[in-house]
C-alpha cells in the first residue's frame, strides 16, 4: 500500500507540480520538482502506512496483545480510538520523507546522466526494454549511493563518539 501510494503518487505530483510552474522551469529547477514530488507522494504514503507500523510496533512490543493484523486493528481501535493508528505519523515522516527525497532525486539526476553519456541514443528512440534495463541501472547505482551516504554518516558518527 505504500509502495503504491508513493510510487504511483510521486509521478502524479511531478506532472501536476510541473504544470503549475510550466515546462521551462520544469526543466530549469527540475531536482527541485523531484523533491517537492516525492516529499508530496511520501507525506501521503505514510499515512496510509501508519496504521499497519502502529500495529506492527504494537504486536512486537506488547506480549500477547494479538498475533495478526487482522486481530491487532480492532483491538487497537477498541482501546484507544482512531488515534493509535496514527500517533506514531509525525516520526515516520521525519524519518521517510527525508530518505525518499533523497532516493527519487538521486535516480532521476542519475537516471539523466545514464541516458546522456552511458546509453548511445535519446531516451524516446529507446524500446521498452532497453528503458527498462536503463531503469533497473539506475536504480542499482542509486542504491550503491545511498548505502555509501548511510555508511558515511555511522562512520563519522562512530568516529566523532571515539574522539
Amino acid at each position: 500500500m505504500q509502495g503504491l501510494c508513493k510510487f504511483g503518487l510521486y509521478e502524479v505530483f511531478k506532472v501536476i507540480y510541473s504544470d503549475a510552474i510550466g515546462e521551462e522551469n520544469s526543466y530549469l529547477y527540475r531536482t527541485w520538482l523531484y523533491l517537492a514530488a516525492s516529499a508530496s507522494a511520501e507525506f501521503f504514503a505514510d499515512i496510509a502506512l501508519s496504521p499497519m507500523e502502529a500495529a506492527k510496533v504494537k504486536i512486537q512490543t506488547t506480549p500477547g496483545f494479538a498475533n495478526t493484523l487482522r486481530e491487532a486493528l480492532p483491538k487497537m481501535s477498541a482501546q484507544e480510538g482512531i488515534s493509535a493508528f496514527y500517533k506514531g505519523l509525525v516520526p515516520l515522516w521525519m524519518r521517510q520523507i527525508p530518505y525518499t527525497m533523497m532516493k527519487f532525486a538521486c535516480f532521476e539526476r542519475t537516471l539523466e546522466l545514464l541516458y546522456k553519456y552511458v546509453v548511445p541514443k535519446p531516451r524516446q528512440d529507446c524500446t521498452k526494454g532497453e528503458q527498462l534495463g536503463s531503469h533497473i541501472r539506475c536504480g542499482i547505482h542509486r542504491w550503491c549511493l545511498l548505502r555509501h551516504c548511510i555508511a558515511s554518516s555511522r562512520y563519522r558518527c562512530i568516529e566523532a563518539e571515539s574522539s
